[in-house]
């Protein structure tokens, strides 16, 4: 019951330096996803939706502690069509030659959410570099172009990963992703295939398959699970009313009345998203969206982690045959831990940071070139 489960291909991708497979180097050097490894949920947050609630909350804990001690540093970074992202920065000692971990967060993800930071803090242990990228428009920029950000649009994070790359070409790139980070750096990375620059990546919390997903939250009228509806609703709208007047001087034929009445994701998503990005309905953007029909692609080391009481990227969407099929691919499976919460311990204490630092440090060891 407290096991963490490996699903992976028979025979796994081998290193081309220790001529092991990738599989085996999971096993042996990765103490939390080991064949013995356990994930227990503290007794303090039991269940999916508490663990989710939590994760959610300490967001404000973090966020009042960024006031006081800032740990990043912004760069408002210029794309080639003249919009803008912002890149938080957290720079380790000799960062022109060490790791640089590219981070993805959720819809409503910053620098500040409780995961992010308590992964920032294991890897500066390891001496690498973070810099956390956001959607256009979120994190507290501003949109400068009408084009904003959908949940499979990987063009921005792959602008910004290769203007990384050229700046420090001796430093590995390494990519984390969490919720909707997570299936646009999937996606990105079957994108890329042979030539993706990264060394490694962690997708924690992936939906897979958007449009399943999202009709699934709106469908949840009498279940807990419509909070988390409700709430990524009004961050889309907070976000469309935030840069309303740039994003409607695109020539599209926005109904913003319709925008602002929108009572589901999905309705929000064909009024305004499939819009601004040219798709035909709502449906056709979140099908071209998902990420679980690139995995088979996916030709770097990438571990998935998912929980099977996450309430918003439900188990019966998890691809398992992609991790079968793919030999680059291992996917951990913990029965607690609702959605990118991981609070274990007697007293709620994090755990996600331990497989990912271990995962990473492993993947440098025997597949980094």
């Amino acid at each position: 019951m407290y096991q963490v489960s490996l699903v992976h291909a028979d025979e796994t991708h081998v290193s081309s330096k220790s001529k092991t497979q990738l599989a085996d180097v999971v096993l042996k050097e990765c103490p939390s996803l080991a064949k013995t490894a356990t994930f227990r949920q503290s007794p303090l947050v039991p269940g999916g939706h508490a663990q989710t609630i939590y994760a959610f909350l300490g967001y404000y804990a973090y966020y009042a502690h960024s006031l006081v001690r800032p740990k990043f540093t912004r760069e408002n970074f210029r794309l080639s069509d003249g919009g803008t992202v912002a890149l938080d920065w957290a720079l380790c000692d000799n960062h022109t030659e060490r790791p640089i971990v590219t981070i993805l967060s959720g819809v409503t993800g910053t620098s500040c959410d409780f995961y992010v930071r308590r992964c920032y803090k294991e890897f500066a242990k390891l001496g690498y570099s973070t810099v956390v990228i956001h959607s256009r428009g979120c994190g507290g920029s501003k949109l400068t172009t009408p084009l904003p950000f959908h949940c499979g649009f990987t063009d921005d994070y792959k602008e910004v990963v290769a203007d990384i790359h050229t700046r420090l070409p001796q430093c590995p790139l390494l990519g984390l992703s969490f919720s909707l980070g997570a299936n646009i750096m999937t996606k990105y990375v079957g994108e890329e295939g042979d030539n993706c620059p990264l060394a490694a990546a962690i997708a924690v919390g992936n939906p897979y398959d958007m449009y399943e997903v999202i009709k699934h939250l709106d469908s949840q009228r009498f279940s807990p699970t419509r909070m988390y509806d409700i709430a990524i609703l009004n961050f889309l709208k907070t976000a469309f009313r935030a840069d309303q007047g740039t994003i409607t001087s695109a020539p599209v034929d926005f109904n913003v009345k319709r925008i602002s009445q929108s009572s589901s994701i999905m309705e929000f998503t064909e009024e305004m998203t499939r819009k601004a990005f040219g798709y035909q309905s709502a449906k056709h953007l979140l099908d071209d969206s998902s990420c679980g029909p690139h995995l088979k692609n996916i030709r770097i080391p990438m571990l998935f982690l998912n929980s099977l009481d996450d309430p918003i990227c439900i188990e019966r969407l998890i691809p398992f045959e992609e991790f079968v099929g793919n030999p680059y691919l291992v996917l951990a499976l913990t029965a607690h831990g609702g959605h990118i919460g991981y609070m274990g311990g007697s007293w709620p204490t994090s755990w996600v940071e331990q497989p990912v630092s271990q995962f990473f440090a492993a993947m440098l060891k025997h597949y980094d070139d």
